[in-house]
C-alpha cells in the first residue's frame, strides 16, 4: 500500500510471506550455507520512502531519485535490512532545440543488514546493476570459494551518456563503477573499481524498453572476486 503526498514524495508499506528452500548443497559448503539448509519460512514488513523528481522513467536527463527503506523479517530467522539509493541526473549539453542531450549520471547505494541475516538475504555485488566488469554476485566475502555475501554494501557509479542518432534511440556511454561488500560496516579493505564503455539502444517491437551492452575492465580487483568483461541488461534502469 502506498500514498503519494506530493508530486515528488510517496511512502509505501507492504508484506511478503515466503518459504526459502535451500537444498542439494555441494561438499565443502560453509556454515553460512549449511545453517539454512532445508525450508526457511519468513515474513517481511518493508517500509519505503521515495522522492523522485526525474523528468523521465525511461531515459532521465535531469532530476534525482532518493529511496530509503527498512524491512523487518521474522520467522525462523529474525533480522532487519536497511537500503538507501540515490541517483542524480545532470544535462551537460543540449542543442538549441533541446534535443541531443549529453547526460552525466551519479548512482549511489548503501545497505546494512543485521548480523543474524541468513546468506540468501545478504548483500552481493557484481554485474550490470552494481559493479560492471565483475560476474553477477562475484564481488564480496567468500569462504573456500563460496560467496557468502555481506552485511554491509556501498556502491558508487558515474556514467556519461551521449546520443549518436537523431532520433536518440542509440546512446554510447562511458562509466566508472566502484564499491565493496563486506561482513562489517565501514570495512573498505576490498574496495573494487572498474571502468568501461557501452551501448544503449531500443528495439521498436519491444517498445521503449532499452537494451544495454557494456564492457567493464577492473582497475582494482580484490582477491577472490570473479571478473566478467561483458554485461547484458534489458530494462528501464540500473
Amino acid at each position: 500500500m502506498g500514498r503519494r503526498f506530493s508530486r515528488f514524495w510517496n511512502v509505501s508499506i507492504g508484506t511478503r510471506i515466503e518459504n526459502v528452500g535451500v537444498h542439494d548443497l555441494p561438499n565443502g559448503a560453509p556454515i553460512d550455507y549449511t545453517s539454512v539448509k532445508g525450508n526457511n519460512f519468513q515474513v517481511g514488513f518493508p517500509l519505503m520512502v521515495v522522492r523522485d523528481s526525474r523528468d523521465s522513467l525511461i531515459h532521465p536527463t535531469s532530476g534525482s531519485q532518493i529511496q530509503a527503506s527498512y524491512e523487518q523479517l521474522t520467522g525462523i530467522h529474525n533480522f532487519g535490512v536497511v537500503n538507501m539509493l540515490y541517483n542524480q541526473f545532470f544535462t551537460t549539453y543540449k542543442r538549441a532545440d533541446g534535443g541531443g542531450r549529453h547526460v552525466l549520471v551519479y548512482r549511489g547505494q548503501f545497505g546494512v543488514a543485521s548480523s543474524t541475516t541468513p546468506v540468501y538475504e545478504r548483500f552481493f555485488a557484481g554485474g550490470f546493476t552494481t559493479i560492471r566488469g565483475f560476474q553477477f554476485r562475484g564481488v564480496g566475502p567468500n569462504t573456500n570459494g563460496f560467496f557468502v555475501g555481506g552485511d554491509f554494501m556501498l556502491l558508487n557509479s558515474l556514467e556519461y551518456q551521449v546520443p549518436v542518432t537523431a532520433k536518440e534511440n542509440i546512446f554510447v556511454v562511458g562509466f566508472v563503477d566502484s564499491g565493496t561488500v563486506s561482513r562489517r560496516i565501514n570495512d573498505f579493505d576490498n574496495y573494487a573499481v572498474t571502468a568501461g564503455f557501452g551501448l544503449r539502444f531500443t528495439v521498436p517491437m519491444l517498445g521503449p524498453v532499452p537494451i544495454a551492452l557494456d564492457f567493464g575492465f577492473p582497475i582494482v580487483k580484490p582477491a577472490g572476486d570473479i571478473t566478467q568483461v561483458f554485461n547484458f541488461w534489458m530494462g528501464f534502469s540500473r
